[in-house]
């Protein structure tokens, strides 16, 4: 029995239970801590950088040359594909495979670049695509991770989300890079002068308790 408990407790999360009450503001109560976006990549997809303008610096993500370099090997895989299997027996077949993968690749460079943020604070703005968002309204910024359940392989995503004041959520970026991640959390938090609530290391309550604006200043007070 013994050993079954052990063989058990490795797959138990033993990470600490995160404690809402900790960020000081009721927000974090409203919003959501699971995943916002299903699935994600195991490696950088998108970097921060500040581009500078005539009305300031810009905040931006811009997609990294690792993912612009897998959405163009299924593009040149799939153009390839299709030349070289257009004179063989079973041609239609193949071509269709190649035209696929072509079509794949240049869909995914296409989600890339719509996952592209543009953060300026000057107009009070956050493009992401077609979409934009009033910063007017930015809380926090929640770091929060997934695992991730592949068919070969398992790994974890970690997301950075823009919390709203209504409690809502826009996702930033969700990759792989851990280190990186919480690097471009800090400097956009820096830029926009809102905190980073940092979940990742902790594991999330299984009920959660609603937040006592004065409760919480007296039991603080108190202790």
């Amino acid at each position: 029995m013994r050993v079954l408990k052990n063989i058990f407790a490795l797959f138990q999360d033993n990470r600490e239970i995160l404690d809402l009450s900790a960020f000081e503001n009721e927000i974090a109560f409203k919003t959501s801590w699971e995943p916002l976006v299903v699935g994600g990549t195991n490696f950088c997809t998108h970097r921060a950088q500040k581009n500078p303008s005539l009305a300031g610096d810009i905040f931006v993500f811009k997609t990294t040359i690792q993912a612009y370099l897998l959405a163009f090997s299924f593009v040149a895989l799939g153009a390839m594909f299709a030349i070289t299997s257009a004179a063989s027996r079973f041609a239609d077949m193949s071509v269709l495979l190649g035209l696929g993968f072509l079509a794949f690749g240049c869909w995914y460079q296409w989600s890339l670049r719509q996952k592209e943020s543009r953060f300026d604070r000057y107009s009070n703005e956050l493009t992401q695509g077609k979409k934009s968002f009033d910063l007017k309204n930015a809380e926090a910024i929640q770091l929060i991770r997934e695992y991730v359940r592949g068919n070969k392989s398992s790994y974890y995503s970690y997301e950075l989300n823009l919390i709203c004041s209504d409690g809502s959520r826009i996702n930033i970026v969700d990759h792989g890079a851990l280190r990186k991640l919480r690097e471009d959390a800090a400097l956009l938090a820096e830029y926009l002068s809102i905190p980073v609530w940092d979940a990742i290391d902790f594991r999330l309550p299984e009920v959660e308790v609603p937040f006592d604006g004065k409760a919480e200043v007296l039991r603080r007070n108190l202790g």
